[in-house]
């Protein structure tokens, strides 16, 4: 019965500076990223009747983006008016969120050692076959599934400093936090570091290679990393900060860090918003300079 009551007062309470950012940056997200990522689907919809592995793998990416991005106007609206789409959309929506970012992850992850592995070393990706191939796209999306189910249960509704009405993290205590984001910074750091790994052989072995007189692949590959590496940073740093105000009990802190939270999660989606760009591009290179080793 209070509920009601709650969202109407939601409405027209002042919004908040971090949610007015954060809002922003997600419209932009959607209106770029949307459209990009289903451009990509339908340009690759024509190679993968070659069975070429990399396409699948680019339009895996690119549904993961689209599931990431295609919630958006849910999301900007709850920043702006609080969440009325009731519980169950949001563990659900959170969970497809989820879902869609660890599966972004581990693409990239998969897209990186493969093209490390069929640039340098095809005999060995020939052995893969078909089948393997089938699996790793398979297993990929599986793991994203399993490594997304703590969102059903750490995302609830739950009233904000505006005393709006939001589906967000909501923790039993601060042990349960804190082991959240040193998870979820794991995850993040590892496949950073294995991407980078492979990146920087593959840029190696391209350079040290008389065959491959084109360093178009290696220069876009670079640009894939650092875009990556730059967008992460900012949500990385927003999570040591509130780990460590959680930790020592700082509340002015860990308000402040909530509030930066906000802004640099929403940069997470600018992600999902450049890959199709980056990886669109990645492909051309990639037949230009592997003069026909590597996939389209």
């Amino acid at each position: 019965m209070q509920q009601p009551n709650s969202s109407n007062s939601s409405i027209i309470a002042p919004v908040s500076t971090e949610n007015l950012i954060a809002s922003s940056v997600l419209a932009v997200c959607f209106i770029l990223g949307v459209p990009g990522n289903i451009a990509v689907m339908v340009r690759l919809s024509g190679w993968l009747k070659r069975g070429s592995f990399t396409p699948r793998l680019m339009l895996s990416l690119a549904i993961s983006d689209l599931l990431t991005l295609i919630s958006l106007p849910l999301w900007i609206w709850a920043l702006l008016h609080g969440w009325v789409f009731g519980l169950v959309l949001c563990k659900l929506l959170s969970y497809m969120l989820y879902l869609s970012l660890y599966c972004s992850v581990l693409c990239v992850i998969l897209m990186s050692m493969q093209r490390y592995i069929q640039v340098l070393h095809p005999e060995k990706w020939k052995k893969l076959g078909r089948k393997g191939e089938k699996i790793l796209l398979s297993g990929m999306w599986m793991l994203s599934a399993v490594l997304s189910c703590y969102a059903l249960v750490v995302r609830n509704e739950s009233s904000d400093r505006e005393r709006r009405l939001q589906c967000r993290l909501s923790y039993q205590n601060k042990v349960e936090r804190v082991a959240t984001l040193i998870w979820e910074i794991i995850i993040l750091v590892a496949s950073f570091t294995i991407v980078s790994y492979f990146y920087f052989h593959l840029h190696r072995g391209v350079n040290n290679s008389a065959f491959f007189s084109s360093n178009s692949l290696t220069k876009v590959v670079t640009r894939i990393v650092m875009c990556s590496f730059i967008i992460w940073i900012p949500v990385q740093i927003s999570k040591i900060v509130i780990i460590f105000a959680t930790v020592t009990g700082n509340d002015s802190l860990l308000r402040s860090a909530e509030s930066g939270d906000n802004v640099t999660s929403a940069l997470f989606f600018i992600n999902s918003c450049v890959n199709p760009f980056l990886y669109a591009f990645s492909s051309r290179a990639g037949q230009q300079g592997t003069a026909g080793t590597d996939d389209p």
